[in-house]
């Protein structure tokens, strides 16, 4: 199974306008890879966000990054909010991964 399976269902909610879009940058390169374990999807989402924003994805309060490609207009256009993604969205994905490992569907 691909690991782009656990990006299937999208959060009722985000942090900033640009999370839906980093969530969809993911998926896509997703498609590509075999499922890993929910700590390797960690470092991996973490990586990617290292890529994109020059700085790293940190639990500090109100710490985001702007990123270009994501941004399409709007106040928080483009923002990517790190407690978002370690609080909620990175917990939600390393769940649907584990699910899937037992087979329980995402």
């Amino acid at each position: 199974m691909k690991l782009s399976a656990i990006f299937e269902d999208r959060p009722g909610q985000w942090g900033f306008r640009g999370d839906p879009y980093f969530w969809d940058h993911l998926k896509t390169l997703a498609e590509d890879m075999d499922i890993v374990s929910p700590d390797e999807l960690e470092e991996w989402i973490k990586s990617e966000y290292l890529s994109l924003a020059g700085k790293p994805m940190t639990d500090e309060y109100g710490d985001y990054a702007i990123i270009k490609q994501f941004a399409h207009g709007g106040m928080s256009s483009g923002g990517v909010d790190n407690l978002w993604w370690i609080e909620e969205a990175i917990p939600l994905l390393k769940s649907r991964l584990a699910a899937q490992s037992r087979g329980d569907g995402a």
